[in-house]
């Protein structure tokens, strides 16, 4: 069995993979005050959710863009696991191509979503993960990063709006019933939530622009789920594809 953890800035994602499917799959929010020993107690309570017996974890991988809490992490997994993870960095093997040098601003996340995208299709692919921000990484048939773009994330746009302004409420996003809004709820995703779907269609028009061929265009993270089906510029949704691509990380580097 794998063990998967991506520490993101709003959630850290948990996932179990048994060889054939996932189990134990959770997420909590992040939280840097949280100790070790927290940590810990929430991960063992998935790891039984799942019927995960630790001696049968052959691997554990951790990805983390938030490195006050990446230590802590990794501590928790060798712990409940006995199995020192695997930490993200440039020097890992993908699979992908072995000629392009992987860029050092790109975070684990992404290129966790371009080792998942690659190995599902081996085509250029443009990845779009709605999470606290909103981003794009485009990457060519061979795996190559050609490019990233990074974007405010559409919650954090909400929580702003409602804490910069006197009367505007936080309202939950989703599609509103009509463009046209006539309540101060309704006229707030109109406004937020088809705004970004123009967002996401605008980056990812120009991004296959300037590809060589048209890609497969795949999207991820928390409010995927709301904003993909009204782009349709995206063809699939994958919730998991990030732990995918950090399972298949785990993989290609056996210790």
């Amino acid at each position: 069995m794998i063990v998967t953890v991506d520490v993101g800035n709003s959630n850290v994602k948990f996932g179990v993979f048994n060889g054939k499917e996932w189990v134990a799959l959770r997420r909590v929010h992040t939280d840097v005050g949280k100790t070790a020993d927290e940590y810990s107690v929430l991960f063992d309570a998935f790891i039984r959710a799942g019927d995960v017996h630790s001696e049968a974890v052959t691997r554990a991988v951790v990805s983390s863009v938030v490195p006050a809490l990446s230590d802590t992490i990794c501590t928790v997994v060798e712990r409940l696991t006995g199995a020192a993870p695997l930490r993200i960095g440039r020097a890992i093997r993908t699979g992908m191509d072995p000629e392009a040098v992987i860029p050092s601003e790109i975070g684990d996340d992404l290129l966790a979503n371009a080792v998942a995208a690659f190995h599902a299709r081996r085509q250029p692919a443009i990845v779009v993960d709605f999470g606290t921000a909103h981003s794009f990484t485009a990457l060519s048939e061979t795996g190559r990063v050609l490019g990233v773009a990074i974007a405010p994330g559409i919650a954090g746009a909400v929580r702003t709006l409602q804490r910069n302004t006197a009367q505007l409420p936080l309202v939950e996003l989703e599609p509103p019933p009509h463009a046209l809004a006539r309540t101060t709820t309704h006229a707030i995703q109109a406004g937020v939530v088809y705004g970004y779907v123009g967002l996401v269609r605008e980056v990812v028009t120009r991004m296959s622009a300037e590809m060589e061929s048209r890609p497969w265009v795949v999207a991820t993270g928390g409010m995927a789920a709301v904003l993909a089906p009204l782009c349709d510029v995206i063809e699939e949704v994958r919730p998991r594809h990030t732990l995918e691509g950090l399972r298949i990380l785990a993989e290609l580097n056996p210790g």
